[in-house]
């Protein structure tokens, strides 16, 4: 056993502990599970931000911070949707928060550190991942996924977000994104924002994200020179 206020390094591919951790920044994960599926997706660039190691590690704290809070519910009830209107490939329901985009069809499902809504044309699940120092500020950020899957098929899209923590109950919360997986099958294209977190108080700026379709873009191709995305610091990388 570990003993009190040491640190963690956890294989995000192998259940054995790292001698590496001293070039890590702390992460403390929330939702174990979906935070290893974004550090794959995002590995370089979670390596170039000291979020892992060359060899994939995570530096977990100890104890963590996490325990007992009711993200999912602080999620539903006080984030707002605002980082997907621009999102023009599908259908947005608008709200100031989560919780007002409902309609007398949608369905709400909670979880223990996320929720699913259920519209009529979409399915999004939004979950809190992580909590990390994602720019090596000094602040720590909500490490957040929101998934948005059609009803009826085609792009399924994964938004990773930064939101700065309420600091106190009922504050509205804004997300920043950092990333954005599309996927058609299993061809993906990865989307990264290179500008830093916007400070607490900061105007937040839109982040328009393109669209990429089948038949347009060969999403499984390996990006060349050139290929990175203009416009809302998105820059892509194929997986």
């Amino acid at each position: 056993m570990l003993f009190p206020g040491l640190l963690r390094c956890v294989a995000l591919f192998l259940p054995v502990l790292c001698c590496a951790c001293a070039t890590t920044r702390p992460v403390d994960v929330v939702e174990k599970k979906d935070f290893i599926q974004m550090a794959r997706t995002m590995r370089t660039e979670m390596q170039s931000r000291h979020l892992l190691d060359k060899d994939g590690f995570y530096q977990e704290a100890v104890p963590a911070a996490s325990d007992g809070t009711a993200y999912g519910e602080i999620l539903y009830r006080q984030l707002s949707p605002s980082f997907m209107f621009d999102d023009t490939a599908g259908h947005v329901y608008l709200g100031e928060t989560f919780h007002a985009t409902r309609t007398p069809r949608s369905r709400v499902q909670q979880h223990a550190h996320g929720f699913t809504i259920f519209h009529p044309t979409q399915t999004l699940r939004v979950t809190m991942l992580a909590i990390a120092d994602w720019d090596d500020d000094g602040e720590k950020e909500w490490v957040v996924s929101c998934r948005v899957v059609p009803l009826r098929g085609g792009r399924t899209r994964e938004y990773y977000l930064l939101v700065p923590p309420p600091k106190h109950a009922g504050e509205r919360l804004s997300g920043t994104v950092v990333a954005v997986n599309d996927c058609f099958g299993l061809a993906c294209t990865l989307y990264v924002k290179k500008t830093a977190m916007p400070r607490r108080g900061e105007e937040v700026a839109a982040t328009p994200v393109e669209d990429v379709a089948p038949g347009l873009e060969n999403v499984t191709e390996a990006p060349t020179a050139g290929t990175a995305r203009k416009g809302g610091g998105l820059e892509e990388r194929s997986l």
